[in-house]
């Protein structure tokens, strides 16, 4: 007598086999990109982007311009997932496609695969927030971007939709679009808001000291988005002309919280007119004025100043502005000052302002920074492997591949990593 366990129904004996078959292989998903059904279109280019294979992205190219919305939005998302230049093209024709949402899509797509940089949120967001991570442009020194991008960026900040105009300014910025100057200042005129401060903000990124003069007028902007995206432009391109009229909006703003970031701005700039209020800033009670006074004297490189500087070192209890008479002193020629920025870099509260100012004084400091590379703290060692990666010079390789065998397996990572980046960078330049 048979067992009823072992029994097995006829039907699902039909349907095992079948099962196992429904998942379409790759050879099918590119054959359902043509089906007469939009939705097994869509669907494919969904599936498609999941398989990685670069070999999808010339069948999903050819729907660029297929007649329905949400397939030509999913091409967009397939195109960014595969993450191969080969696409470009296809996402350059997408930015003038007719619906908007394809078009901003293709725009933060383009960002995403030149700057290896995965979105998370809504394009918009992301846009602005990376913008923001760095004052110049975001791509690799190895990265080359189609001429075709800027192009098709540049034809989109006259786009019907302002947040495609703005979200094509911020991509000019982050993709280093140095060439379309001209378009960014232009776009200071436009009537929306958030495409100025997204212009200001790119001009920062790719313009010149002489460009950012066209900066100065945003300062009386209606919008203080606008305004304070001008400030944080005029003070990355150091605009020293921007100097009377920040001046004028500080006094007018003195104790008011935008009077601190527009002082913050005309440190920056190191204006030597502006060295009498910086001395009266010295004396200030605030820690914050006080900081960036001694900031913008630094930057003002004036030696004959560093004797005072010294003794009011020696008298700061604030660790900040402490920290900031470091950087000080350092660029005003006392390279022995160096040592309390770069010992200060692991410090959880001093350690990202540590780093700008020994990125702010650039190459010239990278001599006097080797020595530290034998610290025996290895979170010294591992910052100044991050830091000597990205000041970029060549020469530095030889000096970093000895820390390719610390005993930190951080310090041996990140030793490896500034390597690699500056050979990229090295070869690019050739």
């Amino acid at each position: 007598m048979i067992r009823r366990s072992l029994l097995v129904p006829a039907a699902l004996l039909l349907a095992w086999p079948l099962s196992a078959a429904t998942k379409p292989s790759f050879d099918d998903l590119i054959a359902n990109l043509k089906s007469p059904n939009a939705k097994t279109r869509q669907d494919a280019a969904a599936a498609l982007a999941k398989s990685r294979r670069r070999e999808a992205v010339t069948p999903l190219a050819a729907l660029v311009r297929d007649p329905e919305f949400k397939v030509r939005l999913e091409v967009v998302r397939a195109l960014r997932d595969l993450r191969d230049a080969s696409g470009v093209p296809a996402l350059v024709t997408l930015l003038g496609d007719g619906e908007a949402e394809i078009r901003q899509e293709s725009i933060a797509a383009l960002v995403e695969i030149y700057t290896e940089k995965e979105r998370s949120g809504p394009v918009g967001r992301f846009l602005q927030v990376f913008s923001d991570e760095v004052d110049r442009t975001s791509i690799g020194p190895n990265v080359r971007v189609e001429p075709s991008v800027y192009e098709g960026l540049d034809k989109c900040l006259h786009d019907e939709s302002a947040d495609v105009r703005e979200s094509a300014a911020l991509a000019l910025g982050i993709l280093g679009g140095s060439g379309k100057t001209r378009d960014l200042v232009a776009a200071f005129s436009d009537p929306v808001p958030a495409v100025r401060a997204a212009a200001a903000t790119a001009l920062g990124k790719v313009g010149a000291q002489e460009d950012g003069r066209a900066l100065i007028p945003l300062l009386a902007d209606e919008s203080l988005e606008v305004k304070n995206r001008a400030l944080q432009a005029l003070g990355v391109l150091r605009v020293t002309e921007a100097g009377p009229a920040l001046r004028e909006l500080y006094e007018q703003n003195r104790r008011k919280e935008w009077g601190v970031k527009v002082l913050a701005t005309l440190s920056r700039i190191g204006d030597p007119a502006q060295a009498e209020l910086f001395l009266q800033l010295v004396q200030d009670p605030d820690p914050d004025r006080k900081r960036l006074a001694v900031e913008g004297l630094g930057r003002i490189s004036d030696s004959s100043r560093l004797p005072a500087f010294k003794k009011d070192y020696q008298r700061e209890r604030n660790d900040e502005v402490k920290l900031a008479y470091s950087f000080a002193i350092t660029r005003m020629g006392d390279r022995a000052f160096l040592d309390s920025i770069v010992l200060t870099l692991p410090s959880r509260t001093l350690g990202t302002r540590s780093r700008d100012y020994i990125l702010e004084m650039g190459r010239p400091i990278l001599p006097d920074l080797y020595p530290y590379l034998n610290d025996p703290d290895a979170e010294v060692r591992a910052a100044l492997c991050d830091i000597i990666g990205l000041l970029g010079d060549p020469e530095s390789i030889p000096r970093l591949q000895p820390l390719l065998g610390d005993p930190s397996a951080s310090v041996a990572d990140r030793a490896n990593r500034a390597v690699e980046r500056l050979k990229r960078g090295s070869a690019s330049g050739q």
